[in-house]
Protein backbone atom coordinates (compact mmCIF):
# COMPACT_ATOMS: atom_id res chain seq x y z
CA UNK A 1 0.00 0.00 0.00
CA UNK A 2 1.58 3.28 -1.14
CA UNK A 3 -0.08 5.34 1.59
CA UNK A 4 1.18 3.04 4.34
CA UNK A 5 0.37 4.33 7.81
CA UNK A 6 -1.43 7.59 7.18
CA UNK A 7 -2.29 10.66 9.23
CA UNK A 8 -5.40 12.58 8.16
CA UNK A 9 -5.04 16.24 9.16
CA UNK A 10 -8.53 17.70 8.93
CA UNK A 11 -9.43 21.38 8.90
CA UNK A 12 -13.10 21.24 9.95
CA UNK A 13 -13.50 24.97 9.24
CA UNK A 14 -12.59 24.63 5.55
CA UNK A 15 -15.25 25.69 3.06
CA UNK A 16 -17.32 27.54 5.66
CA UNK A 17 -17.37 24.52 7.98
CA UNK A 18 -18.53 22.04 5.34
CA UNK A 19 -15.41 19.93 5.83
CA UNK A 20 -16.39 19.23 9.44
CA UNK A 21 -19.81 18.09 8.29
CA UNK A 22 -18.27 15.83 5.64
CA UNK A 23 -15.86 14.12 8.02
CA UNK A 24 -18.17 11.14 8.81
CA UNK A 25 -18.47 10.49 5.08
CA UNK A 26 -14.69 10.62 4.68
CA UNK A 27 -14.30 8.12 7.53
CA UNK A 28 -16.86 5.71 6.10
CA UNK A 29 -15.19 5.80 2.70
CA UNK A 30 -11.67 5.33 4.13
CA UNK A 31 -12.50 2.59 6.65
CA UNK A 32 -11.14 -0.77 5.59
CA UNK A 33 -9.03 0.51 2.70
CA UNK A 34 -6.67 2.97 4.44
CA UNK A 35 -4.72 2.55 7.69
CA UNK A 36 -5.30 6.02 9.11
CA UNK A 37 -5.48 8.20 12.18
CA UNK A 38 -7.42 11.48 12.22
CA UNK A 39 -6.36 14.71 13.92
CA UNK A 40 -8.39 17.92 13.71
CA UNK A 41 -6.76 21.32 13.43
CA UNK A 42 -8.50 23.99 15.50
CA UNK A 43 -6.55 27.23 15.02
CA UNK A 44 -4.32 28.98 12.47
CA UNK A 45 -1.01 27.16 11.91
CA UNK A 46 -2.21 24.14 13.92
CA UNK A 47 -2.10 21.88 10.84
CA UNK A 48 1.53 22.92 10.34
CA UNK A 49 2.36 22.01 13.94
CA UNK A 50 0.64 18.63 13.62
CA UNK A 51 2.50 17.80 10.40
CA UNK A 52 5.83 18.92 11.82
CA UNK A 53 5.39 16.58 14.81
CA UNK A 54 4.04 13.64 12.76
CA UNK A 55 6.58 10.92 13.50
CA UNK A 56 6.01 7.32 12.45
CA UNK A 57 3.72 8.02 9.49
CA UNK A 58 4.33 7.12 5.87
CA UNK A 59 1.93 9.72 4.52
CA UNK A 60 -0.10 12.75 5.54
CA UNK A 61 -3.48 13.45 3.97
CA UNK A 62 -4.58 17.08 4.05
CA UNK A 63 -8.38 17.10 4.34
CA UNK A 64 -9.47 20.60 3.40
CA UNK A 65 -8.47 23.17 0.80
CA UNK A 66 -5.34 24.92 -0.39
CA UNK A 67 -4.87 26.66 2.97
CA UNK A 68 -4.76 23.30 4.73
CA UNK A 69 -2.32 21.96 2.14
CA UNK A 70 -0.13 25.02 2.62
CA UNK A 71 0.11 24.50 6.37
CA UNK A 72 0.69 20.75 6.09
CA UNK A 73 3.40 21.27 3.47
CA UNK A 74 5.26 23.73 5.70
CA UNK A 75 5.04 21.29 8.59
CA UNK A 76 6.39 18.43 6.48
CA UNK A 77 9.27 20.57 5.19
CA UNK A 78 10.31 21.36 8.78
CA UNK A 79 11.03 17.67 9.32
CA UNK A 80 14.44 16.13 8.53
CA UNK A 81 14.82 15.47 4.81
CA UNK A 82 15.09 11.72 5.34
CA UNK A 83 11.97 11.60 7.53
CA UNK A 84 9.28 13.42 5.58
CA UNK A 85 5.96 11.65 5.02
CA UNK A 86 4.40 11.80 1.58
CA UNK A 87 1.69 14.43 1.06
CA UNK A 88 -1.66 13.91 -0.57
CA UNK A 89 -5.13 15.46 -0.45
CA UNK A 90 -8.79 14.76 0.10
CA UNK A 91 -10.28 17.93 -1.41
CA UNK A 92 -13.01 19.47 0.72
CA UNK A 93 -12.02 23.14 0.50
CA UNK A 94 -12.98 26.12 -1.62
CA UNK A 95 -10.23 26.46 -4.24
CA UNK A 96 -8.51 23.06 -4.36
CA UNK A 97 -5.92 24.16 -6.93
CA UNK A 98 -3.17 21.85 -5.65
CA UNK A 99 -5.65 19.03 -5.97
CA UNK A 100 -5.79 19.89 -9.68
CA UNK A 101 -1.99 19.85 -9.80
CA UNK A 102 -1.88 16.34 -8.33
CA UNK A 103 -4.70 15.14 -10.59
CA UNK A 104 -6.99 14.11 -7.73
CA UNK A 105 -10.74 14.13 -8.31
CA UNK A 106 -13.10 16.53 -6.52
CA UNK A 107 -15.52 13.62 -6.06
CA UNK A 108 -14.91 12.22 -2.56
CA UNK A 109 -15.31 8.48 -3.26
CA UNK A 110 -13.12 8.78 -6.34
CA UNK A 111 -10.49 10.87 -4.53
CA UNK A 112 -10.20 8.38 -1.66
CA UNK A 113 -9.93 5.46 -4.06
CA UNK A 114 -7.26 7.35 -6.03
CA UNK A 115 -5.05 8.01 -3.03
CA UNK A 116 -5.62 4.51 -1.59
CA UNK A 117 -4.41 2.94 -4.85
CA UNK A 118 -2.10 5.75 -5.94
CA UNK A 119 1.57 5.98 -6.69
CA UNK A 120 4.36 8.22 -5.41
CA UNK A 121 5.66 11.19 -7.36
CA UNK A 122 8.35 13.67 -6.36
CA UNK A 123 7.17 17.28 -6.78
CA UNK A 124 8.94 20.63 -6.77
CA UNK A 125 8.40 22.94 -3.80
CA UNK A 126 8.50 26.73 -3.99
CA UNK A 127 10.14 28.90 -1.36
CA UNK A 128 9.54 32.60 -0.70
CA UNK A 129 11.07 34.53 2.20
CA UNK A 130 11.53 31.30 4.12
CA UNK A 131 7.97 30.05 3.56
CA UNK A 132 7.25 27.01 1.39
CA UNK A 133 4.49 26.92 -1.20
CA UNK A 134 2.94 24.00 -3.01
CA UNK A 135 1.27 25.69 -5.93
CA UNK A 136 1.77 29.42 -6.40
CA UNK A 137 2.74 32.86 -5.27
CA UNK A 138 1.52 36.02 -6.94
CA UNK A 139 2.37 39.63 -6.22
CA UNK A 140 0.45 42.80 -6.99
CA UNK A 141 -3.09 42.94 -8.29
CA UNK A 142 -3.69 39.20 -7.85
CA UNK A 143 -2.79 39.38 -4.19
CA UNK A 144 -5.33 42.16 -3.66
CA UNK A 145 -7.84 39.88 -5.36
CA UNK A 146 -6.98 37.10 -2.91
CA UNK A 147 -7.46 39.42 0.06
CA UNK A 148 -10.83 40.52 -1.31
CA UNK A 149 -11.79 36.88 -1.92
CA UNK A 150 -11.05 36.05 1.72
CA UNK A 151 -13.33 38.90 2.76
CA UNK A 152 -16.11 37.93 0.32
CA UNK A 153 -15.92 34.26 1.33
CA UNK A 154 -16.95 35.29 4.84
CA UNK A 155 -19.64 37.78 3.81
CA UNK A 156 -21.18 35.90 0.87
CA UNK A 157 -20.52 32.20 1.49
CA UNK A 158 -19.26 31.83 -2.08
CA UNK A 159 -16.31 29.59 -3.01
CA UNK A 160 -14.23 28.44 -5.96
CA UNK A 161 -13.90 30.28 -9.24
CA UNK A 162 -17.11 32.29 -8.83
CA UNK A 163 -15.77 33.74 -5.58
CA UNK A 164 -12.45 34.59 -7.19
CA UNK A 165 -14.12 36.09 -10.27
CA UNK A 166 -16.27 38.32 -8.11
CA UNK A 167 -13.16 39.42 -6.21
CA UNK A 168 -11.33 40.13 -9.49
CA UNK A 169 -14.11 42.41 -10.74
CA UNK A 170 -14.30 44.20 -7.38
CA UNK A 171 -10.54 44.87 -7.35
CA UNK A 172 -10.41 45.94 -11.00
CA UNK A 173 -13.12 48.52 -10.35
CA UNK A 174 -11.81 49.79 -6.99
CA UNK A 175 -8.11 48.97 -6.54
CA UNK A 176 -6.67 49.01 -10.06
CA UNK A 177 -3.08 50.26 -10.07
CA UNK A 178 0.36 49.08 -11.15
CA UNK A 179 3.61 48.69 -9.20
CA UNK A 180 7.11 49.98 -9.89
CA UNK A 181 9.51 47.24 -8.87
CA UNK A 182 12.99 45.89 -9.44
CA UNK A 183 13.16 42.36 -10.82
CA UNK A 184 16.10 39.96 -10.77
CA UNK A 185 15.84 36.60 -12.53
CA UNK A 186 18.24 33.85 -11.48
CA UNK A 187 21.63 35.57 -11.02
CA UNK A 188 21.14 38.24 -13.67
CA UNK A 189 21.30 41.98 -13.06
CA UNK A 190 18.11 43.54 -11.68
CA UNK A 191 15.94 45.68 -13.95
CA UNK A 192 13.34 48.36 -13.22
CA UNK A 193 9.85 47.31 -14.18
CA UNK A 194 6.25 48.43 -13.94
CA UNK A 195 3.75 45.62 -13.61
CA UNK A 196 0.22 44.85 -12.58
CA UNK A 197 1.09 41.40 -11.31
CA UNK A 198 3.68 38.68 -11.25
CA UNK A 199 2.79 35.04 -10.63
CA UNK A 200 5.32 32.26 -10.00
CA UNK A 201 3.84 28.77 -9.99
CA UNK A 202 4.38 25.04 -9.79
CA UNK A 203 0.87 24.24 -11.00
CA UNK A 204 -1.22 25.50 -13.88
CA UNK A 205 -4.04 27.12 -11.89
CA UNK A 206 -4.82 29.24 -8.89
CA UNK A 207 -7.82 31.21 -7.66
CA UNK A 208 -10.11 28.19 -7.88
CA UNK A 209 -9.28 27.29 -11.48
CA UNK A 210 -7.86 30.35 -13.27
CA UNK A 211 -5.38 28.86 -15.76
CA UNK A 212 -2.58 31.38 -15.23
CA UNK A 213 0.39 29.23 -16.28
CA UNK A 214 -1.13 26.55 -18.52
CA UNK A 215 2.20 24.92 -19.41
CA UNK A 216 3.48 24.58 -15.86
CA UNK A 217 5.08 21.24 -14.98
CA UNK A 218 5.28 20.57 -11.26
CA UNK A 219 8.44 18.46 -11.29
CA UNK A 220 10.66 20.20 -13.87
CA UNK A 221 12.81 22.15 -11.40
CA UNK A 222 11.61 25.53 -12.67
CA UNK A 223 9.08 28.17 -11.72
CA UNK A 224 6.60 29.20 -14.39
CA UNK A 225 6.23 32.98 -14.43
CA UNK A 226 3.41 35.12 -15.75
CA UNK A 227 3.97 38.88 -15.70
CA UNK A 228 1.28 41.33 -16.75
CA UNK A 229 2.53 44.78 -17.72
CA UNK A 230 0.66 47.95 -16.86
CA UNK A 231 -2.41 48.16 -19.10
CA UNK A 232 -5.57 50.24 -19.09
CA UNK A 233 -8.62 49.14 -17.11
CA UNK A 234 -10.55 48.27 -20.31
CA UNK A 235 -7.49 46.31 -21.44
CA UNK A 236 -7.47 44.33 -18.19
CA UNK A 237 -11.18 43.52 -18.51
CA UNK A 238 -10.66 42.46 -22.12
CA UNK A 239 -7.93 39.99 -21.17
CA UNK A 240 -9.70 38.51 -18.14
CA UNK A 241 -11.76 35.87 -20.03
CA UNK A 242 -8.63 34.67 -21.84
CA UNK A 243 -6.69 34.38 -18.57
CA UNK A 244 -9.46 32.32 -17.01
CA UNK A 245 -8.99 29.56 -19.60
CA UNK A 246 -5.25 29.86 -20.28
CA UNK A 247 -5.51 31.56 -23.67
CA UNK A 248 -3.57 34.69 -22.69
CA UNK A 249 0.00 33.50 -23.10
CA UNK A 250 0.69 35.14 -26.48
CA UNK A 251 -0.90 38.50 -25.70
CA UNK A 252 1.53 41.39 -26.06
CA UNK A 253 1.48 42.85 -22.50
CA UNK A 254 1.84 39.39 -20.93
CA UNK A 255 5.22 37.70 -20.51
CA UNK A 256 5.59 33.98 -19.85
CA UNK A 257 8.96 32.53 -18.82
CA UNK A 258 10.67 29.92 -16.66
CA UNK A 259 13.30 30.56 -14.01
CA UNK A 260 14.80 28.89 -10.96
CA UNK A 261 14.59 32.09 -8.90
CA UNK A 262 13.24 35.63 -9.01
CA UNK A 263 13.60 38.55 -6.61
CA UNK A 264 11.06 41.38 -6.50
CA UNK A 265 11.84 44.60 -4.65
CA UNK A 266 9.56 47.59 -4.09
CA UNK A 267 10.10 50.88 -2.27
CA UNK A 268 6.64 50.48 -0.78
CA UNK A 269 5.12 47.31 0.73
CA UNK A 270 3.40 45.32 -1.98
CA UNK A 271 0.77 42.63 -1.40
CA UNK A 272 1.48 39.00 -2.16
CA UNK A 273 -0.43 35.75 -1.85
CA UNK A 274 1.18 32.38 -1.24
CA UNK A 275 -1.14 29.40 -1.81
CA UNK A 276 -4.03 31.76 -1.02
CA UNK A 277 -2.47 33.21 2.15
CA UNK A 278 -1.91 36.98 2.06
CA UNK A 279 1.49 38.59 2.63
CA UNK A 280 2.75 42.20 2.65
CA UNK A 281 6.46 42.76 2.00
CA UNK A 282 8.88 45.15 0.29
CA UNK A 283 10.95 42.25 -1.08
CA UNK A 284 10.13 38.73 -2.21
CA UNK A 285 12.89 36.16 -2.74
CA UNK A 286 11.33 33.29 -4.66
CA UNK A 287 13.10 30.04 -5.57
CA UNK A 288 12.38 26.43 -6.40
CA UNK A 289 13.45 23.23 -4.62
CA UNK A 290 13.46 20.56 -7.32
CA UNK A 291 11.58 17.37 -6.45
CA UNK A 292 11.79 18.07 -2.73
CA UNK A 293 8.36 16.67 -1.80
CA UNK A 294 7.04 13.12 -2.07
CA UNK A 295 3.36 13.09 -3.00
CA UNK A 296 0.70 10.45 -3.60
CA UNK A 297 -1.05 10.88 -6.96
CA UNK A 298 -3.52 8.71 -8.86
CA UNK A 299 -2.03 5.70 -10.58
CA UNK A 300 -2.05 5.45 -14.34
CA UNK A 301 -5.38 3.60 -14.32
CA UNK A 302 -7.01 6.27 -12.10
CA UNK A 303 -5.57 9.48 -13.59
Amino acid sequence: MTLGKSLFIVNPAARHGETGKMLPVVERLADGIIDYTIVLSDKPCHAKEIASDASGYDSIVAVGGDGTVHEVLNGIMERPENDRPALTIIPTGSGNDYCRTLGISFDLPTAIRQIATGTTRMMDVGLVNGIYFANSISIGLDARVTAKAVELKVTTGWSGMMLYLRAVINVLLRQFYSHKVRLQFNDELSVDYEMLLLAATNGATYGGGFVVTPDAVSDDGELDLCILDRVSLPGAFMRLPFLMVGKHTHMKPIHMSRHTSVRIESDKPIAGQIDGEVMLETAYDISILPRALKTIVPGSDEA
